[in-house]
């Protein structure tokens, strides 16, 4: 009995034990006592935001100094901030203390140049006190929302200009101030008011870049405005000009060289950022004609495979979309694929109303009216394939009895 005790030791027994800073043992009872080494490694295989929440989550139950586990595990390569390198279902969490002690963390206002706060619907702004002064940052995304996304939240956001713009004030106040690009939240360029502090703000923005030196288009070497849309009947009210979101390179909307025009950089009518060939391309949509960054796109009708931007697709513009399938069809081509029945208002493609025909889910004698011309075409191409089918074996008899021959 005493043998089989002894060999069913106690867990903490069982502990693996490593050799302390002094060479004595030391027992592993949660992460916080792994050496620095070890963590560091381990978040090595983190994306970057991950990185630095694991630092703030050790940091939390710790009551021993972790600066330099923090250091070890974070790094100091943190140019780039982008919350959307993590799970989305994470990032919706986060609220303002998260973002604050990241921040911190990592030592942002030294380190950060671009800052995406994506998927971070939680946070009201208070978190980023911490990038109060900074000389260092040139682009901040409040948008919410990743690159090539809509920048429409429902419901609403609780982000608040009366506790971001301080801090923003604090940035570009500065002498020497870095930044060149800002992406506001949909919801505050919605209803531009000369009176709104935010519109006094984006003033005083555009007084700071004019302040600074004039830019210029790197293709045809104008000097244009830099800042942001301040007009509040602009459409584009609250979006930066002439400044590629990917790039932060400054091109002309509309260069003119030898007497040819050519387009450097577009907006785009889906996400609201401005890109540079170079960054990203740009498609026009069938329907509606806008610009769109080619990532943007959702669909594509399902027969001339033209790219047809969310917008035109949720109004029905100029497109129809299947109620079963979500197929996309335009309205430009000869067969549009899409039938609507006005008795029982059913409105899918041919596909599925052929489908729900075969498995009896429609008695509708207007949907089998419809359907009556479908089925006589797919008899049609039946008898098409069987004939094509019949003539290849010919040719292939006829082959084989010219290599028998040869032989």
């Amino acid at each position: 009995i005493n043998h089989a005790m002894m060999e069913e030791a106690p867990i903490d027994i069982k502990r693996r034990r490593i050799a302390a800073a002094d060479g004595s043992p030391r027992c592993i009872r949660c992460l916080t006592d792994l050496p620095s080494g070890i963590l560091a490694h381990a978040a090595s295989f983190l994306a970057e935001p991950s990185k630095a929440l694991f630092a703030v989550a050790l940091d939390g139950n710790s009551a021993v100094s972790t600066n330099e586990r923090s250091s070890a595990i974070v790094g100091n390569q943190w140019s780039i901030l982008d919350f959307g390198g993590i799970e989305k279902e994470l990032a919706v969490k986060l609220n303002d203390d998260d973002i604050e002690k990241v921040l911190l963390c990592i030592d942002a206002v030294n380190r950060v140049k671009r800052l995406k706060l994506t998927n971070c619907v939680n946070i009201t702004g208070v978190g980023l006190e911490p990038l109060r002064g900074s000389l260092i940052i040139e682009q901040i995304d409040l948008s919410l929302v990743g690159e090539h996304q809509r920048p429409n939240i429902s419901p609403e956001p609780q982000i608040s200009w009366s506790h971001v713009l301080p801090i923003l004030d604090s940035i570009i106040e500065r002498e020497g101030c870095s930044l060149m690009h800002l992406q506001f939240p949909s919801v505050w360029c919605e209803e531009p008011s000369a009176e709104s502090e935010f519109h006094a703000f984006i003033l005083r923005y555009n007084q700071m870049r004019r302040n600074l030196e004039e830019i210029s288009c790197l293709e045809c070497n104008q000097n244009r405005p830099g800042g942001i849309h301040d007009v509040e009947s602009n459409p584009d009210y609250g979006t930066h000009l002439h400044t590629c979101y990917g790039c932060m390179k400054h091109y002309c909307y509309r260069c003119i060289i030898n007497g040819e025009r050519r387009s450097m950089i577009s907006d785009c009518h889906t996400c609201d950022r401005d890109y540079c060939i170079d960054c990203t391309k740009m498609h026009t949509c069938l329907s509606c004609n806008g610009r769109n960054c080619n990532d943007c796109y959702e669909y594509e009708c399902h027969i001339c495979n033209e790219k047809i931007c969310s917008e035109c697709v949720e109004k029905g513009d100029g497109c129809y979309q299947c109620e079963d399938c979500d197929k996309v069809f335009c309205d430009q081509c000869e067969e549009t694929g899409m039938s609507h029945c006005l008795v029982c208002n059913d409105r899918c493609c041919d596909d599925c109303r052929l489908q729900k025909f075969r498995q009896r889910e429609r008695d509708c004698a207007e949907c089998i009216r419809l359907i009556a011309p479908l089925l006589v075409g797919e008899s049609l191409a039946r008898k098409q394939l069987h004939e094509e089918n019949e003539q290849l074996k010919v040719k292939n008899e006829e082959l084989m009895r010219e290599l028998k021959s040869r032989n």
